[in-house]
């Protein structure tokens, strides 16, 4: 079966949440007006990506304004939506990127491999997600989790359809377009490996970055980079035909996906407490 997936890369300006849903509802609009039943979004979409002293006060639970948002979204226009924001449960922070659906259901995802100062921010996810939708089963990446080969092969034979939302950064003066010297080979492989993951797994993957300028802070180096984001989202379709991609500016990528479902309904999935916690909350009375 075939479905239409969308892909948001944008700017994300740093902790304006207003500013920043109401740029990712335009375009979460256009998504639904076009057709879309899946639509991902870039990780940490509605804080910006950057480090900063301390992303405690702009963390939410599952009740927070971003998922109380993006669950409305979904279930008012009957589609699917994947979304980055950093994701609070008592005195951690995660970063983490939510699955809502048209049915109410909240599934959360929480990046598994930090990277630079995330890990000074953030704590690390420990398992793998899958979730069963009517169209197939979903598994998720963020950002530099799509690096590693075990994120994938957790994923094997187990999805339909992968999801990887992201800032990646392109390791690169954004003045000069001069490379970093050491990482700057790593910014032009996110346009790569979702093809490749694609192929080799042999499902689509649907590939959301953040576009736009950005400061790229490598403790280990102590070198900071005046930087911008890889941009390059994409839409691959497994291994039928050739990859949608974006280039550096801001875009709604839109494009079918073939999903071929090879058991059924029946999912394994780790969702965070504080997801279960919203979904008995939706199922009570008002």
């Amino acid at each position: 079966m075939k479905i239409l997936a969308a892909a948001i890369q944008m700017p994300s300006d740093l902790l304006d949440l207003s500013a920043n849903l109401q740029r990712a509802d335009g375009l979460l609009r256009e998504a639904y007006q076009a057709g879309a039943e899946l639509v991902v979004l870039p990780e940490l979409f509605n804080t910006g990506y950057s480090l900063c002293p301390d992303y405690g006060p702009h963390s939410e639970t599952a009740e927070g304004p971003t998922l109380s948002y993006l669950l409305q979204r979904s279930r008012r226009w009957k589609m699917c939506i994947a979304a980055g924001y950093v994701e609070r449960e008592g005195r951690h922070l995660y970063d983490s990127v939510a699955f809502c659906t048209p049915d109410g259901d909240l599934h959360i995802y929480r990046k598994r491999n930090l990277v630079f100062w995330e890990r000074f921010r953030f704590h690390p996810g420990r398992q793998p997600m899958v979730v069963a939708t009517p169209w197939g089963r979903v598994g998720f990446a963020v950002c530099a989790d799509m690096i590693y080969r075990r994120v994938w092969n957790d994923y094997r034979d187990q999805i339909d359809l992968a999801v990887v939302s992201a800032a990646w950064p392109e390791f690169a003066d954004r003045g000069t377009g001069r490379r970093h010297w050491l990482l700057g080979h790593v910014g032009p492989l996110c346009s790569d490996i979702p093809a490749k993951v694609a192929v080799d797994l042999g499902v689509p993957v649907v590939f959301a970055n953040q576009c736009g300028e950005t400061r790229t802070t490598i403790p280990v180096l102590h070198t900071t980079i005046l930087d911008r984001f890889a941009g390059r989202s994409s839409i691959c379709d497994g291994r039928h035909g050739t990859p949608v991609r974006a280039d550096l500016d801001p875009a709604l990528l839109l494009a079918p996906v073939t999903i071929h479902p090879k058991r059924g309904m029946k999912s394994w999935s780790f969702t965070s407490p504080s997801a279960r916690a919203a979904e008995s909350s939706a199922l009570e009375p008002s």
